[in-house]
């Protein structure tokens, strides 16, 4: 544009403005031109029109005039006449314009916060998205609608448990906790075609129930029909392949003509699994080896019982036993604390037999009978005054010859009610609900009938009353049934039946359709009925006829029908669940006698397994090539009714299918089905009682997220015609293997399986026509034809991580890992102060009762774990992290893993290991050891010849059955004790496993600390004893003191049930002869004077011990002393000044009983200076550790690892005979001559 143009145009606009400004405004609100620059100018009108955008405003700087000029300009035309502003007046007008901006920022913000969110409209145009979701332009619409919650708390969690046995460092800590709730919903729409429907909860209880899902579906004409990814399922039209449905991955269906296509990739979150029924009864099979016969429930009442069990049982049911039983009581060892029908009882073996086992006992009945008076067991205790007192009944048994456990058992019991076991009247044997435990007592009383006259054996609870002088109930005399160990040699291993099997189901069993057989399996793996070699008697006769379990058809005629005899009581207890064989020994001297007759014993060592019943289970299940024999057969349950518990929760919907006689059943109008509970009712009653097989097959979710399954699915269906359509499936399921090493049982798959189908439907007019010609037949219903048919073959494999090619790996056992050992050294309180070793000659007192001579020879011995903050130099809460000599002494400084094992992966580079460690002082008394004899002991309280004085320490062992269990070994690593006193003569460490005695001061009474009465619990004490006082009541209710703080003095004072005062009284005559022999002012006058007992408890951090300097071997010198070792936690203390929460007591393992019985295998271990592997018994490894000291100094220290042998012990002290019921251990030292300390890195079984 030329500027002549340009001068042209905006003369005619000027000239223009100026026209129109002459006339007459015709508008009813005029719009007026703004006057003035555009600074300072005000219009407050907002409908007036704005500058248009062709006006630029511009402010310049004229230095000359020193003014500013502002401008406003069309092009590099002037549209207004520049205005000219001081500096002053120009920066007045930006100052303003400035705060009205900000005010109008301001108030834009409020209204914007106000303003009700709307929902933005997100179009989009794009001819691809036309082509992908259907719509496009402003048909498009992509609608989000999110919904939900997310709950943030935040806070501070701390805890101070004040629990003795925890370090000072676990017992208090905290930190932030931080708790994220969210329950997110999100629905997503893009056009017609595609769906995202997601739902998340964190509180969910599995995390199946969180969907999330893709969801796209195509339109008829297009080859896409669908496309789903998360959560989708894959459907099958056959029976032989089941469909899947919680997969998580994608699937496609697509339409090629007549040809329909759905693939599936996905993860399998479920496995299949069904229920059969029938009747409206569960039903399934089971199979059982016959090695597997259920121990320690069932029992005969006695050797009169077994010898007649085969014959009583041989005509059933005809029962060929004149006896009847009339009353019988149950008692077994008090475990649960039972106060009700509980009291002392003795159980005796040779009670009531006519023939005794115990040479002692003598017979005094011509017949077989049982009854009190079969021998004069029973008479010569009941006449003795003092066979009533449980304090004095075992002194009383074993002056007669019998011997514990294999004679007698004396327990506390508790009497079983009449429902919680059952009793044959006729056979007369027992079966107890629960199964007993190895080491618990079982011993029973009952009366019965026979040929009209009446027989008891044992005595019943009601007969012998309470004792009124005291309190207590007398001991009840019972015949024994199981002992605490079983010893097969003794009768007692025959009164327990191992003909008796449980068939592992939920509730009772039915007799309709119950079957069973017994099958023998041959060396290649066959199963047959029958033996494969017998006598010509029983020649081709079934294995379930040979044991008399089949004699009779179903209308109980004696004619053998192959099906096994139901005989409620005899050879079936339904409420049990259990199987009984009439034979006491079916697999071995019966199957010999009733199958092998006449044949030589080398046939007979092929089949007849012997062991099961003359050897302990564990033992008789190792004779693999005998355990041939199983049982097989169905059972339905005996909780019938329309509703069906699928035994899971949460099923996927739409997983459940039912079938009836193999036909579908419709779910709604059929049968309904709660997928939260798991349960599916059966609407029609009809399939009941009809008495139909049902099968349900459900999916079950529970074990999602351990094992991971791979799903892969392919399904094609083509419509051949409107008739007639057929299909294929295929589909692969992977499982992903733990492990490359997999157990037998465990073996991931990699199957697929292949199926073909094909489905007709059609109708026949001319069937309905046809038929019309048959005369009296007449219908106008169609006809039609429907025929399906489908074929499927499974190709089974195995992932590539346990084997190459067509062959996969899998272990019976590597045995690697199998080694589960037993740490004795935790927890620290089940160690408790020993009872004196029994079977030592060095220790002759350890026979006397209710004497203070039984500890004479018990030394000090100090076991613990010592408080890891006592050994740190930089705790600042220890009293000694200044002392480096002492937290450098070998005996008492840090011991860290590495150390000892530096091949050991640990998470941190140092960590502490806990120390089980034991200071022996041979030369100071013992807690309890009363000596006075100045041959015995000088004036410093120093004993004399320390060589021959004892400390020792004693636990309960929980796994008693080391045959069983397969514990070979106890093994343990001990720091070489002779660090500091290369010149000492050492001396022996004893090990005792088996019975030991739990009466640490041996009065045959058991005492517990919370049974001591106070002011406010007045309970009964016995202080007839020589040691002090011991609780009345012998049941110990609770394993915890009186709540009353106040009471905690009387309680917590020790064995004796004494304190300091009642001691000082007690023991007055120890204290007078210590007075004559040493004088007043001798330190064994004042230590006694003090403390009588020397059993005051001293806490490691007493505030005594630091103005002295005491190390840690002197504070915990009497860390172990009972009396006052259980102080109340004040609350504003920061540390707990006890050693142990509970209540001492005489009672190990916890079953109520004193347990008196001194039967154990004993191995000494020397210690000597100069001990090495290949010098000293047990020692096998030897690890030289170098030790930075506390004081910055290294030194080297020997640990040697002691392994010895179960089975090569030392000696064996009373009747033990094998490992089957090892319940106590004992550890004591002796032969030294000076102290001496233990520190076990490890002390293991």
């Amino acid at each position: 544009m030329n500027p002549s143009r340009n001068l042209f145009i905006v003369v005619f606009l000027l000239l223009c403005a100026n026209l129109f400004a002459q006339q007459k405004d015709s508008l009813r609100y005029p719009i007026s031109d703004r006057r003035g620059d555009f600074s300072s100018a005000k219009n407050n009108n907002p409908f007036d029109l704005k500058d248009t955008a062709l006006i630029k405003q511009s402010v310049e700087y004229d230095p000359k005039t020193k003014t500013y000029i502002l401008r406003e300009k069309i092009g590099r035309t002037d549209y207004r006449k520049p205005a000219s502003l001081s500096f002053n007046d120009y920066l007045l007008s930006q100052n303003k314009a400035a705060e009205i901006a900000y005010f109008k920022k301001r108030a834009d913000a409020i209204t914007e916060l106000n303003k009700k969110t709307a929902r933005p409209p997100l179009r989009v145009y794009d001819k691809l998205f036309d082509r992908i979701f259907g719509l496009s332009g402003n048909n498009l619409k992509v609608d989000i609608r999110p919904s939900g919650e997310v709950n943030i708390l935040a806070g501070y969690q701390g805890q101070n448990i004040k629990n003795p046995t925890l370090p000072e460092r676990a017992r208090k800590n905290g930190g932030f906790d931080f708790d994220m709730n969210a329950n997110l919903n999100l629905n997503a729409n893009i056009g017609d075609k595609l769906k995202f429907p997601i739902n998340y909860n964190t509180l969910s209880n599995l995390g199946f129930d969180n969907q999330l899902k893709l969801d796209y579906k195509g339109m008829d004409d297009e080859i896409i029909k669908s496309i789903e990814a998360g959560n989708i399922s894959f459907q099958s039209r056959g029976s032989l392949i089941s469909s899947a449905q919680n997969l998580f991955g994608v699937k496609a269906q697509l339409q090629f003509g007549k040809l329909f296509v759905t693939a599936a990739l996905a993860n399998q979150r479920s496995s299949k699994q069904s229920v059969s029924l029938q009747g409206g009864a569960a039903s399934q099979t089971f199979q059982k080896r016959l090695d597997d016969y259920e121990e320690n429930r069932h029992f005969l009442l006695g050797n009169y019982f077994r010898a007649n069990f085969n014959k009583t049982m041989r005509n059933l049911p005809v029962v060929n036993s004149q006896v009847q039983l009339q009353r019988v009581e149950v008692w077994v060892t008090n475990r649960t604390g039972a106060t009700t029908e509980a009291r002392d009882i003795v159980g005796l073996m040779d009670l009531g037999e006519s023939s005794p086992y115990n040479p002692a006992v003598q017979s005094l009945s011509a017949n077989s009978l049982p009854a009190n008076g079969a021998n004069n067991l029973f008479s010569s205790l009941v006449s003795d005054p003092n066979a009533r007192n449980p304090a004095f009944i075992n002194s009383l048994l074993l002056s007669k010859g019998l011997r514990p456990v294999d004679d007698y058992e004396k327990t506390f019991a508790r009497k079983l009610s009449t429902n919680e076991f059952y009793f044959n009247a006729q056979a007369g044997f027992i079966s107890i609900n629960t199964q007993l435990q190895a080491d618990e007592v079982l011993a029973v009383a009952y009366q019965y009938t026979y040929n009209g006259r009446v027989f008891q054996v044992g005595e019943f609870s009601q007969d012998i009353a309470l004792d009124s002088n005291k309190g207590v109930q007398k001991v009840l005399f019972l015949k024994l049934l199981k002992a605490t160990s079983q010893r097969v040699e003794l009768p007692l291993w025959g009164l327990m039946m191992k003909n008796v099997y449980s068939l592992d189901l939920f509730g009772g069993i039915q007799r309709e359709d119950f079957k069973l057989n017994v099958l023998y399996e041959e060396p290649s793996g066959g199963l047959k009925r029958f033996l494969p070699e017998t006598s010509a008697a029983v020649d081709g006769m079934p294995l379930l006829r040979i044991l008399n379990l089949d004699r009779l058809n179903n209308r109980n005629d004696p004619q053998p029908d192959g099906v096994f005899d139901y005989i409620e009581g005899f050879t079936i207890l339904p409420q049990m669940g259990r199987v009984v064989f009439p034979v006491l020994e079916p697999f071995g001297k019966d199957l010999d006698t009733l199958a092998f007759a006449g044949l030589p014993a080398a046939t007979k060592n092929k089949y007849v397994y012997y062991q099961l019943y003359d050897s302990i289970k564990a033992i008789a299940q190792t004779y693999a090539n005998l355990n041939r024999f199983l049982m097989q057969g169905q059972v339905k349950g005996s909780s019938g009714g329309s509703e069906i518990y699928l035994n899971t929760f949460n099923i996927p919907q739409g997983s459940v299918q039912v079938t009836a006689g193999g036909q579908a059943l419709r779910e709604g109008s059929d049968f309904i089905v709660d997928y939260n509970l798991g349960t599916v009712k059966i609407l029609n009653q009809g399939i009941l009682s009809s008495n139909v097989p049902v099968r349900v097959s459900f999916e079950n979710n529970i074990g999602f997220g351990m094992q991971q399954r791979g799903f892969t699915g392919l399904r094609m269906d083509y419509l051949a015609s409107k008739k007639l359509s057929v299909g294929a499936t295929m589909v692969k399921l992977g499982e992903r293997p733990f492990f490359t090493k997999m157990g037998y049982g465990d073996d991931p798959i990699r199957n697929t399986m292949y199926g073909v189908d094909f489905n007709y439907k059609s109708e026949l007019p001319g069937l309905s026509r046809l038929l019309n010609r048959l005369p009296f037949y007449e219908t106008k219903a169609k006809s039609s034809i429907n025929a399906f048919g489908e074929a499927a073959i499974l190709k089974p494999g195995h992932p590539p991580q346990i084997g190459r090619g067509d062959q996969g790996l899998i272990f019976i056992d590597d045995f690697e890992g199998t080694r589960a050992a037993i740490d004795l050294r935790f927890p620290f309180v089940s160690w408790a102060m020993a009872s004196t070793p029994q079977g030592n000659s060095r220790f002759p007192e350890a026979t006397l009762t209710d004497s203070i001579v039984y500890n004479r020879n018990r030394a000090k011995l100090a076991w613990y774990n010592i408080e890891p903050n006592l050994q740190d130099k930089n705790s600042p809460g220890n009293p000694l992290r200044r002392n480096l000599a002492e937290l450098s002494d070998p005996r008492v400084r840090q011991v860290f893993t590495n150390e000892l094992f530096p091949q050991r992966t640990t998470n941190i580079t140092d960590v502490q290991a806990a120390t089980f460690d034991l200071a022996f002082y041979p030369t100071e008394k013992g807690p309890y050891n009363f000596e006075s004899n100045p041959t015995q002991v000088n004036a410093a309280g120093k004993l004399s010849n320390p060589a021959a004085r004892w400390g020792g320490i004693m636990r309960s062992i929980d796994q008693t059955d080391f045959e069983t269990n397969n514990i070979e070994f106890v093994e343990f690593w001990m720091q070489n004790p002779f660090i500091t006193n290369p010149n000492s003569k050492g001396g022996k460490m004893y090990l005792n496993f088996g019975n030991i005695s739990e009466d640490i001061l041996k009065d045959g009474k058991r005492f517990y600390e919370n049974g001591m009465n106070t002011p406010t619990v007045p309970a009964a004490v016995d202080s007839s004893n020589t040691w002090g006082k011991t609780p009345v009541n012998p049941i110990q209710i609770t394993q915890a003191f009186s709540n009353d703080p106040n009471d905690r003095p009387y309680q917590d004072v020790g064995f004796d049930g004494n304190d300091d005062d009642a001691e000082r009284r007690k023991r007055n005559y120890v204290l007078q002869r210590l007075a004559n022999n040493f004088g007043t002012g001798s330190t064994i006058y004042q230590q006694s004077i003090t403390d009588p007992s020397g059993d005051n408890y001293k806490w490691y951090r007493d505030p005594a011990f630091d103005p002295l300097g005491t190390g840690i071997l002197g504070r915990y010198k009497n860390f172990n002393n009972p009396q006052g070792n259980s102080p109340i936690a004040t609350t504003n203390g920061q540390f707990t000044s006890a050693a142990t929460l509970y209540p001492d007591n005489e009672d190990l393992n916890r079953d109520n009983t004193l347990n008196e019985t001194e039967a154990y295998y004993e191995y000494e271990v020397q210690l000597r200076p100069g001990m090495d592997v290949g010098l000293t018994p047990y020692i096998t490894d030897k690890r030289r550790v170098t030790v930075n000291s506390a004081d910055g100094l290294t030194r080297t220290e020997d640990w040697f690892l002691f392994r010895v042998p179960i089975k090569n012990y030392s000696k064996k002290v009373g009747n033990i005979p094998d490992f089957k019921s090892i319940r106590f251990a004992r550890l004591y030292l002796t032969d030294f001559e000076d102290s001496v300390v233990l520190r076990l890195a490890r002390l293991d079984l």
